[in-house]
């Protein structure tokens, strides 16, 4: 009786250390997967990123010597360099010459100081293609506020000057909804 005690034992430890110490030898080398920390704050949004995404919507007035008249623009960017923006959209009525204007843009974004509690100050300018219209040389302010890592929205007063004969002023009160793209 005690000898087949022992036998069961000595099986059952021989058991043990064949199939249970490999099995927990490896689960204790196995890494886990990399988490990400999470960042303490927000940064600032979408321009934390190197590139960026958008769509951008607004109202303002369009002003000639012909005419003033309210007008509209939607459009949507991405970035093609870190500073530099490529967008495409429609901006209509015009103050002179069509209703409605097809525009693309390239824009240069730059930051006139460092994000505070109220936002990001930028500086945007550039050039643009209005099809309808001619071409046009933008420039004005943004403030960008942080949603979170990631995303970003821009508030900005923009002037669309348009050197034709009669001169052209669409000035755009515009509202951007931006996302950083990865790399």
């Amino acid at each position: 009786m005690q000898k087949g005690f022992t036998m069961k034992s000595k099986m059952v430890r021989e058991i043990f250390v064949a199939f249970f110490l490999p099995a927990i030898a490896c689960a204790q080398t196995q890494t886990s997967p990399a988490t990400n920390p999470t960042p303490k704050s927000a940064g600032i949004g979408a321009y934390e990123w190197n590139y960026r995404a958008g769509l951008t919507c607004g109202a303002g007035a369009t002003e000639s010597s012909a005419s003033i008249k309210p007008t509209a623009q939607c459009g949507a960017l991405f970035s093609i360099l870190p500073f530099l923006d490529l967008e495409a959209g429609v901006m209509g009525p015009q103050a002179n010459r069509s209703a409605v204007s097809g525009y693309l843009s390239t824009e240069l974004v730059l930051a006139l100081g460092h994000q505070t509690k109220q936002g990001l100050p930028l500086f945007v300018g550039g050039c643009t293609r209005m099809f309808e219209t001619g071409n046009a040389l933008d420039y004005g302010l943004a403030l960008s506020r942080t949603i979170d890592s990631a995303h970003s929205i821009q508030f900005e007063v923009r002037d669309y000057w348009v050197n034709a004969n009669p001169d052209q002023h669409d000035i755009v009160f515009r509202v951007m909804c931006l996302i950083g793209v990865p790399d």
